[in-house]
C-alpha cells in the first residue's frame, strides 16, 4: 500500500472512532424515561422513521408544558397526566381537603 492509501486508512478509521465514542457518550448522558430536561414535566413520544430504525435507544419526545423537542433514552414512562397541567397524578401533592389552586377564585 501507499503512504497515501494508509494516511487516508488511518484519518478515516479515527473519524468513524469518533463518531462512535460521541455516540456513546450522547447515549449515557440523556436521562431513561419521560421526562422533559428544562422542566421535568412529562413529554410525548414523536414517532420519527429514522430515529426508530437507525438509533432505536433513542426516544424522540416533545415536551407539551415548554415546547422541547429532543431525544431520551427509552426508559420508564409516566402513566397518568392531568390534561389542564400535564402534571403526573401519582405524583400530585396532597393538601388535606384543600381545592386546588387553578379551582379557587380571586378574592377581588
Amino acid at each position: 500500500m501507499t503512504e497515501a492509501t494508509i494516511f487516508v486508512a488511518v484519518i478515516g478509521g479515527l473519524f468513524v472512532l469518533r463518531v462512535i465514542a460521541a455516540t456513546v457518550i450522547f447515549l449515557v448522558l440523556l436521562p431513561r424515561g419521560d421526562r422533559c430536561l428544562n422542566c421535568d414535566a412529562p413529554t410525548v413520544r414523536v414517532a420519527s422513521a429514522l430515529h426508530d430504525r437507525w438509533l432505536p435507544w433513542f426516544r424522540k419526545s416533545w415536551c407539551l408544558r415548554c415546547g422541547w423537542v429532543g431525544l431520551l433514552r427509552r426508559g420508564p414512562l409516566t402513566t397518568e397526566m392531568d390534561p389542564v397541567t400535564y402534571e403526573p397524578i401519582a405524583n400530585s401533592r396532597s393538601h388535606a381537603g384543600q381545592l386546588p389552586e387553578r379551582s379557587k377564585k380571586s378574592s377581588k
